[in-house]
């Protein structure tokens, strides 16, 4: 008996050590564990609203459109905002200090004129790969390292 009751505790204490040494999230909303050091500041910033400032390194000129911008929520893996015309929402599969995967992501379907800023915005949004941080700026980047769009937090 002694030896089933060590044997249990030796696995516990190993399961839980695997589980500090993880410094992502991933899948399905489960929160695998926190950020570490400075990355615990930057999930902090990141978990927050933010309004587009540019789309491929150009300032954006809106017109008559509506500003686009994205709220995302850490403990819960999700996003939504609004694309400049429409409502958006998803899901994060990974994110980790540099790498963020989003999930599916869906909309609402209204016609807005014109449609320019919210069409940029989503032949943009489908290409992140990366992001970087820098103060309250958000930079979402393609797998080149080419800058698709820059945020500031709002929030």
């Amino acid at each position: 008996m002694m030896n089933v009751s060590k044997t249990l505790l030796i696995l516990l204490a190993a399961f839980l050590s695997a589980c500090s040494l993880n410094d992502t999230y991933q899948g399905d909303g489960a929160l695998i564990a926190q950020l570490s050091g400075e990355d615990s500041n930057a999930s902090q910033i990141l978990n927050d609203i933010w309004a587009l400032e540019t789309m491929a390194g150009e300032a954006l000129v809106l017109g008559r459109s509506q500003r686009p911008r994205l709220e995302i929520h850490l403990r819960e893996m999700t996003l939504n905002g609004h694309d400049g015309c429409n409502n958006f929402f998803g899901s994060i599969e990974f994110i980790d200090n540099k790498s963020i995967i989003f999930g599916s992501v869906g909309s609402t379907r209204m016609y807005c004129q014109p449609m320019d800023i919210a069409d940029r915005f989503n032949q943009q949004f489908s290409r992140i790969k990366t992001y970087e941080l820098n103060g309250l700026r958000l930079k979402f980047l393609d797998a080149q390292g080419e800058e698709l769009l820059q945020f500031v937090k709002i929030d």
